[in-house]
């Protein structure tokens, strides 16, 4: 297979573009073999062994970090490989009892010291591991809440972390039962939860597999909103002092009354006019949806492409579609890894460039599988563009941003 570290030629294939594409500098260069791990051929399983991408020792490019078997392994970039995997933290893993479908993990800066740390939610407590830039220190109780001992289930209570009240630090966001709990950072552990909003919970008749749920500062005051994909469209709830404000409709589309069902169409956030404001980008039956935010609502949905949909045969089980600047601009473009081509539609501020196949690698007829090989954008070059990064059978193919 070609994700063995084989790079497949576009020559002589034929892409089913519903339109003829555009030159524009927005590409990859060809994949290459960054390491030999982190793949199928050396254990690795997306059942069991979350990968994750982001800056542990504050050099400005991303790192892997991978929940292995026995422990955290991380592999540093240093702009044009990965060093090998070395052991930063005896915990977190499968060995040591967390579980994909149980325990969720996130990287992410707790300290605001520019390196990324280890949030995981396990059994009796969020625990934070703290990068030093060389390990990561051993895990420490910030909360015994939103844990599966306290009742939150994947399948139930999505949970996130962003900054609510505007100090720079990262706190817990879950959509509980009986609505959104907040847990503020103080910088070294996490305030007892509060109850935020009595609604966008699973007894106001929120579901996982029916209506997503997100956290996005949509009014660019720094503290981070939540926004719902409800049954009517999508409601949004402000961060205001030790609270949300009451969940309002912002618009009557994206919603399940309108269709939207979360196995078969993704909505995504994005800031794609460059305002720091998240625009949703839906990738409907027939078409992807663009609508901007604007104060106090979503402007009405648009067609902006005639691509990345069912009806052009894209397929979740098959084909990520993925959000990440990749020219530079501040703009947020798309990055869909097709069936034959991984095509590319650069953000143009008010709409998208058209569609245009860049890549024959980390594709489906190449053998990329979505619940066996993990595709995702990160920076791992410091240049402040998202490269692909695939873990591929053998290990870890990139493909850096290019002109």
């Amino acid at each position: 297979m070609a994700h063995r570290f084989g790079v497949g030629a576009l020559a002589g294939l034929m892409f089913p573009l519903s339109a003829a594409p555009a030159a524009h500098a927005a590409s990859f260069a060809a994949p290459e073999p960054w390491l030999d791990d982190f793949g199928v051929a050396a254990g690795w399983r997306v059942e069991r062994h979350p990968r994750l991408l982001g800056d542990v020792d504050g050099d400005g490019r991303d790192d892997i970090v991978g929940f292995g078997e026995q422990g955290v392994l991380v592999a540093l970039s240093n702009g044009d490989r990965f060093g090998e995997p070395e052991p930063w933290v005896d915990n977190y893993s499968y060995s040591n009892g967390w579980r994909v479908d149980k325990h969720p993990r996130f990287l992410v800066d707790m300290n605001a010291d520019d390196r990324a740390d280890i949030v995981g939610f396990g059994a009796g407590g969020v625990f934070v591991s703290l990068s030093t830039g060389s390990a990561f220190l051993p895990p420490k109780l910030w909360i015994d809440q939103f844990t599966i001992t306290r009742g939150w289930r994947i399948d139930r209570h999505p949970r996130f972390l962003a900054d609510v009240d505007a100090d720079d630090r990262p706190d817990i966001v879950g959509f509980g039962n009986g609505g959104v709990h907040v847990a503020r950072s103080t910088g070294a552990a996490f305030e007892p939860s509060a109850l935020w909003l009595d609604d966008l919970g699973y007894e106001q008749g929120w579901r996982v597999d029916r209506n997503p749920r997100q956290v996005a500062d949509v009014d660019a005051d720094g503290r981070a909103d939540v926004i719902g994909f409800g049954d009517d469209g999508v409601f949004v709830a402000r961060a205001a002092d030790d609270r949300f404000t009451a969940a309002a409709l912002w618009l009557t589309d994206f919603g399940n009354d309108q269709g939207w069902r979360p196995d078969q169409h993704l909505r995504l956030l994005g800031d794609v006019d460059g305002d720091d404001r998240p625009d949703i980008v839906g990738f409907g039956a027939s078409s992807t949806l663009l609508s901007f935010a604007r104060s106090g609502r979503f402007t009405g949905a648009t067609r902006a492409l005639d691509e990345f949909a069912p009806a052009q045969g894209w397929q979740l089980d098959r084909h990520p579609r993925l959000l990440g600047d990749i020219d530079g601009d501040g703009r947020i473009d798309i990055v869909g890894f097709g069936q034959s081509a991984v095509i590319v539609a650069p953000s143009k501020q008010n709409d998208f460039h058209a569609p245009t196949p860049v890549l024959a690698e980390f594709t489906y007829d190449q053998g990329w599988r979505v619940g066996v090989h993990v595709r995702t954008l990160a920076d791992v070059d410091g240049d402040g563009r998202r490269d692909i990064v695939g873990f591929g059978d053998a290990g870890v193919l990139v493909a850096l941003a290019a002109d």
